[in-house]
């Protein structure tokens, strides 16, 4: 499937989120692409953190094709026309995750709508910036309540979309549906009715997993056992990271997922005020405990009877179909499979372990 030429040399990216497992690996291929990157972090050290953790960065940031904007406060709209100067996209990937709370509208859902309307209203003002990539979900499809009742036959597609979360929400991952879904419609709205100069492009993410580039080849196997990633590896595990609820089973690669964010800036290959699910194995997904003891069985059968891989985890699975054909289709690439995404991570997992040991 043939393109025409992206002019890298002539663009600069604006990055946000770019400390998180998406964002890092973000960062890391718009500098392999050969763009110039701005990339907003909270505090001062997270630059020599982030420079700590690749070689890439570093040497990025010493050439000048990298900088950093410090902005420790996001909704704080007098850092942004400064740190926006020169920019022609924005990539936002930067939102508040599913962390318990007691007041999950003011710590979760209602930080997520500002973020994005921060970004777009200060894009607005600055005539250089033409697109706007942002990172939404696939539960912005579904409202949380089909995890209990779920259409487990019906193809989703992005005209799909939760237009109205119920509240109030029972607990800090029913606040994140909603606080996905409510910034998904808070893009549309802005530009439906400001009419900016530049387009958006939302990214639909399923699962994200697979191995972290944060993680230095001398760090520990528990770096790797956070978030999601604890509980897909949990099947080949002895069950200490099992998660209390269950996944849907639509894994993506975050190569794949900090991909697209990147293809997503070429008005030249991607049209504007889109969106795309970014999953594989579609449509019919994957089972979490079938497909991940199946692959610590083929790759790593050694390890397995050992018991180093003990398979005695659980990740319970609902079923969600989605269409990643069309994804594919536009962006001329396909996705990476589950299986070769949970054997570059249990490699990792492994890798971490031996040299601990050793």
């Amino acid at each position: 499937m043939g393109f025409a030429t992206h002019d890298t040399s002539s663009q600069r990216l604006l990055i946000t989120g770019v400390t998180g497992f998406i964002g890092f690996k973000t960062l890391l291929v718009a500098l392999e692409r050969g763009y110039a990157v701005r990339a907003v972090v909270r505090h001062d050290r997270h630059i020599s953190e982030l420079a700590a953790k690749s070689q890439l960065i570093s040497e990025a940031h010493e050439q000048e094709t990298l900088d950093f904007a410090v902005i420790p406060d996001f909704l704080a709209c007098d850092k942004w026309p400064g740190v926006l100067e020169g920019i022609t996209s924005i990539i936002h990937i930067a939102s508040p995750l599913a962390r318990e709370s007691e007041d999950y509208e003011q710590d979760i859902v209602k930080p997520a709508i500002s973020m994005v309307n921060t970004v777009l209203e200060a894009a607005a003002r600055v005539p250089s910036i033409r697109r706007v990539v942002i990172t939404s979900s696939c539960v912005t499809l579904i409202p949380f309540e089909w995890n209990f009742t779920p259409d487990s036959e019906r193809l989703y597609t992005v005209s799909d979309i939760n237009s109205h979360p119920k509240k109030p929400y029972g607990s800090a991952m029913e606040a994140y549906w909603a606080s996905k879904a409510y910034a998904r419609l808070a893009t549309r709205s802005f530009v439906e009715a400001k009419q900016p100069q530049f387009d958006y492009v939302h990214l639909l993410p399923s699962v994200v997993f697979g191995p972290d580039d944060r993680i230095p080849p001398d760090g520990a196997a528990e770096e790797l056992l956070k978030d999601s990633r604890a509980a897909v590896i949990a099947p080949a595990l002895d069950g200490s990271t099992n998660s209390p609820f269950p996944f849907v089973g639509v894994p993506v690669h975050v190569a794949d997922v900090a991909r697209a964010h990147v293809d997503a800036v070429d008005s030249t290959r991607i049209p504007g005020n889109s969106e795309y699910i970014t999953s594989s194995d579609t449509p019919e997904g994957i089972v979490w405990d079938r497909d991940a003891a199946a692959v610590a069985r083929k790759y790593f059968p050694e390890e397995v009877e050992s018991k180093v891989l003990p398979l005695q985890g659980t990740l319970p699975c609902i079923k969600f179909r989605l269409d990643g054909a069309s994804t594919e289709k536009a962006f001329g690439w396909k996705f990476t499979s589950f299986e070769q995404t949970m054997r570059e991570l249990l490699e990792q997992y492994l890798r971490l372990k031996r040299n601990a040991t050793a």
